[in-house]
């Protein structure tokens, strides 16, 4: 049956006390409650506990058992009978020196203690449990410093449970109350037990153990509490709320179990909820590994501090697992972290956040962990740093002398830009993404047996100056499930010759000397080889086949690999057709991030051969991120058809389409050059036929070392240019061409081509050249929109030279700017922008540059010789020509062949013509048609020179146009000039002199019509 107990005054204590029911009752007059305040705030309303120093106004509602109060009401007793029992208490305190003992009948057994009263529970005491005790009070709980705590297992939570639930074994907790759970005391559950403390702030200052078994801290509005088979406490947080917190800084231990704190917050992200700066164990125990978790669900900020352990230290076993994870993770600076074993396998500590941030110190801001803490730590436990939403990024150096793993794991990307090294034994970098991995910073690992793995979902990258390093014995690689074969010597370097289809990883700096046979030999590598950023230098490299590079051919894949101070040699064999690479021969394949200096290639035999600095002929190949410069030369021989700074030629065909991107080539082109059409030399290709070239650049010179080029192409950057694209790409090489040559600063020969949003910097030098321009030497049937050019144009004996094209043949250009000055030599069409426009269209273009040319020439500020259409073009640049020119602001000669038209054009700049010259501030000489267009500069020539504000020479039609430049006639008697036109014999109507053109008459001949 239910025992019963009243509420006794005692007078001579001054107190109530716990009686039987029968036990009189009376109170002193006057009295008042004597209190007890709770060590803290946020307790509740009823937060300072009643005179009682024992618990009090006891109800069993369900189950059967007995309460007695004994020793001068210093003890109570409570015999349960049952497996179940539910006691409503108005007030459940116990005080110092006093205890309460639950005799349950077995450890399984379950009590729940619920406060119906406005006080919170006041634990100064001792509480001693053979089974399991709930005690549910939404005023608050407090295990004060002092209060000893013994039980077989504790759940204190100021949420409530129904008794229906309780009955059934639902042990579901729910409420709103903000009221706090603190322990400075020492709470112990049985082996194999469980504490639980569980409410909107959960605070440990003491001490709580439960060896083998679960301690957890809980901070949210509902719990579902559940035990399994070995009777260990299961928490699942099933309701946030606001402003809840877990925190420790006392000690948590668990060995053999598992310590967690969680909480799941309804407030800022930003807000702490879980935070430890105390001491946590779970050490291994009889072989069972502990766990320690720190939850702060999908919006809390989870505070890392103080020391945690799962180790195996002094035991067998393995260590265990510490996780730490919530929306935002910051672990601080001085955390320690130990799950080493002495007889086993060092345990792990992952940290999760939405996204990862690893900087060198505390100096950087609130980061997810610091690069010091992570290289202190690696000592003593395994690390996974790992990104629920975002990416990883580590910013600072990490480094570590065990054989201890650090992963990364990204549901984005991972990037590493501080470095990684570690020098231990069977150490381990590990990084999983789901999208890529981009390494910016140097991975060293230099101990026996150390491995890498990269797994990614969309590649990976590695940084220019990145650099990894796998230099110990037994060094291992993997990606994406399979295992790459290390290269660390040279001998392994040559045996690739055994598996030319194998996975290859450079893992270190290979510095050679002497010859070294080409890779394939007279076959082709079609594997995977990743150089990992490091360098083969010092080699000679040869061959006896038709294929000569470090690699004889490629159809496979190689990347992030340096080449420096070596000499590649053309075939030894005089027979057929040779290609001649620094780094491949022939390439079919993939190439990318691949680099070198000090690079000496040339072609060595008298057989018919394509040289490239780093490839001699890309066959349908995509390279990408690939440089050649730092004192590199790339020479051709009387038997070159096509030579390159990079590629000697870039063909597109059966193997696929070839492309170039990203890109870029310094480097001395010279040597000789066979005279061929379809051929020529280029700072970054020789060749390139249907090929795709983009974002890429080359500077260095072109036919100025040691170079004879004879009437052939020769380009800054594409020598002769077939049916290609090139996009996004520049030059500033020094290009110097000869006889009978097509030089260009960009590229020496563009026919059925597309040049788009590239550019000229540099310096082009023709001798006798058949076209030299700073952009294109010759462009025919091709495009080129929203191109540049600045730097110098000169040829002295060339035929056609332009700021932007020498001779423009049926081609398109739209959106153009030359501000390269021009020089040129007798007999020649010179212009600021083409030398010679033949059936092209020309539209949206400027020309700045000064334009000089000798006698006998076509010399225009814009175009020299044009027989093609002009709209919206302007030239505003000085220009000069010798005698027997025709020279103009804009066109030297406009539709001598065809009829062409110049529409809505404009000419700035000033024009002299020396004797017997016809000079026109727009055009010198017209048989075409002008319409809409402007000529303001001066005007001036030497003897017997025709001289026109517009026209030197008319024989075409002119309408609608406006002269306003002065007409210098420093030869009145010797000279013939108008303010519109110098002699006209075509037509001439609604045209107007203005300013000074005004002052003069409007033509000086007129045998046509003037209107």
């Amino acid at each position: 049956m239910n025992k019963m107990y009243a509420l006794v005054w005692n007078q001579a204590l001054a107190c109530w006390n716990v009686a039987h029911e029968g036990a009189r009752r009376r109170r002193k007059s006057g009295a008042r409650k004597g209190m007890v305040v709770a060590a803290v705030s946020l307790l509740g309303a009823g937060a300072m506990s009643s005179a009682f120093a024992l618990p009090t106004g006891g109800t069993v509602v369900h189950g059967t058992g007995d309460i007695l109060v004994f020793d001068n009401n210093k003890e109570m007793s409570i015999n349960q009978h049952t497996d179940k029992l539910i006691t409503n208490w108005n007030d459940f305190s116990v005080a110092k020196g006093e205890r309460v003992t639950f005799n349950q009948p077995g450890k399984s057994s379950v009590a729940l203690n619920r406060v119906i009263g406005t006080n919170a529970s006041n634990i100064q005491g001792r509480i001693n449990a053979n089974g399991q005790v709930f005690l549910v009070n939404p005023n608050g709980v407090v295990f004060g410093q002092g209060a000893q705590v013994n039980v077989g297992g504790l759940v204190a939570s100021t949420r409530s449970i129904s008794d229906d639930d309780f009955k059934a074994g639902k042990y579901n907790f729910s409420g709103n109350s903000s009221a706090e759970i603190i322990n400075n005391g020492d709470i112990i559950a049985d082996q194999g037990g469980n504490v639980a403390l569980l409410g909107t702030n959960v605070r440990n200052d003491g001490v709580i153990q439960a060896q083998m078994g679960r301690v957890v801290l809980g901070a949210g509005d509902k719990f579902t509490v559940n035990f399994d088979g070995n009777n260990l406490l299961n928490l699942q947080v099933d309701g946030a709320a606001v402003d809840a917190l877990v925190k420790n800084g006392g000690l948590l231990k668990a060995d053999g179990g598992q310590v967690l704190m969680t909480a799941k917050s309804a407030g800022d992200m930003l807000r702490t909820v879980v935070n430890n700066q105390g001491t946590i164990e779970a050490n291994t125990l009889r072989g069972t590994a502990g766990k320690i978790t720190l939850d702060g669900g999908d919006m809390g900020k989870v505070l890392v501090g103080g020391a945690m352990t799962a180790s195996a230290i002094g035991t067998v076993g393995n260590g265990g697992v510490i996780e730490t994870k919530g929306a935002n993770t910051e672990v601080q600076l001085a955390t320690r972290v130990n799950t080493q074993a002495s007889n086993g396998q060092t345990g792990s500590w992952k940290i999760t956040s939405r996204e990862v941030k690893v900087n060198p110190t505390a100096a950087s801001g609130s980061d997810t962990a610091y690069a010091d803490t992570l290289s202190n730590n690696l000592a003593t436990t395994n690390i996974e740093l790992a990104s629920s939403a975002g990416d990883v990024v580590v910013g600072g150096p990490v480094t570590w002398n065990s054989g201890n793993q650090l992963k990364l794991s990204s549901k984005r990307d991972i990037e590493v830009n501080g470095g990684l090294a570690s020098t231990g034994i069977k150490a381990r970098v590990e990084m999983n993404a789901d999208k890529a991995i981009r390494l910016n910073g140097n991975v060293t690992l230099s101990g026996a047996n150390a491995s890498l793995g990269m797994n990614h979902g969309s590649g990976y990258a590695l940084g220019q100056d990145a650099k990894v390093t796998l230099s110990g014995t037994g060094a291992s690689f993997d990606s994406n499930g399979a295992l790459y074969d290390v290269i660390q010597n040279t001998a392994q370097l040559q045996a690739v010759n055994n598996n030319l289809n194998g996975l290859y990883v450079l893992g270190t700096d290979i510095k050679g000397y002497g010859n070294f046979k080409s890779i394939g030999g007279n076959g082709t590598f079609s594997g995977v080889f990743d150089g990992l950023g490091n360098t083969v230098s010092g080699f000679t490299v040869t061959n006896t086949g038709p294929m000569v590079g470090l690699f004889a051919g490629n159809s496979g894949s190689i990347s992030n690999l340096k080449l420096a101070n070596m000499t590649v040699n053309g075939t030894t064999s005089g027979v057929g057709f040779s290609y001649i690479g620094g780094l491949v021969g022939v390439n079919t394949g993939t190439l990318t991030n691949v680099s070198a200096t000090g690079l000496r290639v040339n072609a060595n035999a008298s057989n018919t051969n394509v040289v490239g600095g780093l490839v001699g002929l890309n066959a349908g190949g995509a390279i990408d991120r690939a440089s050649v410069g730092g004192n590199s030369y790339v020479n051709g021989n009387s038997y070159t058809t096509s030579v390159g700074g990079l590629v000697g030629e870039n063909v597109s065909g059966g193997a696929g389409s070839a492309s170039i991107t990203n890109s870029l080539a310094n480097v001395a082109i010279g040597g000789y050059l066979a005279r061929n059409f379809a051929g020529g030399a280029g700072g970054l290709v020789g060749t390139n036929r249907g090929g795709y070239i983009a974002d890429s650049s080359s500077s260095g010179s072109v036919g100025t070392y040691s170079c004879s080029y004879v009437g052939t192409n020769i380009g800054g950057l594409i020598g002769y240019n077939q049916a290609g694209t090139v996009e996004r790409s520049s030059s500033s090489a020094t290009v110097q061409g000869h006889s009978a040559s097509n030089i260009g600063g960009l590229i020496g020969f563009n026919t059925n081509s597309a040049v788009r949003e590239s550019s000229f910097s540099g310096k082009v030098n023709g001798y006798g050249s058949a076209s030299a321009g700073g952009l294109i030497g010759y462009n025919q049937n091709s495009t080129l929109n929203d191109v540049k050019t600045s730097g110098t144009v000169y040829d002295t004996s060339g035929t056609n030279v332009g700021g932007l094209v020498g001779q423009n043949f049926y081609g398109k250009i739209d959106t153009a700017e030359a501000l390269a000055n021009v020089t040129a030599g007798a007999n020649s069409n010179t212009g600021g922008l083409i030398g010679s426009n033949y059936g092209g269209t020309v539209s949206h273009v400027v020309a700045r540059g000064k334009v000089v040319a000798g006698s006998n020439s076509n010399v225009g500020g814009l175009i020299g010789n044009n027989d093609g259409d002009l709209s919206s073009v302007e030239a505003s640049g000085e220009v000069r020509a010798g005698s027997n020119s025709f020279v103009g602001g804009l066109v030297g000669t406009n539709g001598r062949t065809l009829g062409s038209t110049i529409e809505t054009a404009t000419a700035k700049g000033t024009v002299y013509g020396d004797r017997d010259s016809n000079i026109g501030g727009l055009v010198g000489q017209n048989h075409g048609q002008i319409s809409n267009s402007l000529a303001l500069g001066s005007v001036s020539g030497g003897y017997y020179t025709r001289l026109g504000g517009l026209v030197g020479l008319n024989m075409g039609k002119v309408r609608q146009s406006v002269a306003s430049g002065k007409i210098n006639a420093n030869y009145p008697s010797y000279q013939t000039y108008g303010g519109l036109v110098g002699v006209n014999y075509g037509e001439m109507k609604y045209n107007s002199a203005l300013g000074e053109a005004a002052q003069v008459p409007l033509s000086g001949m007129n045998l046509g019509t003037i209107q």
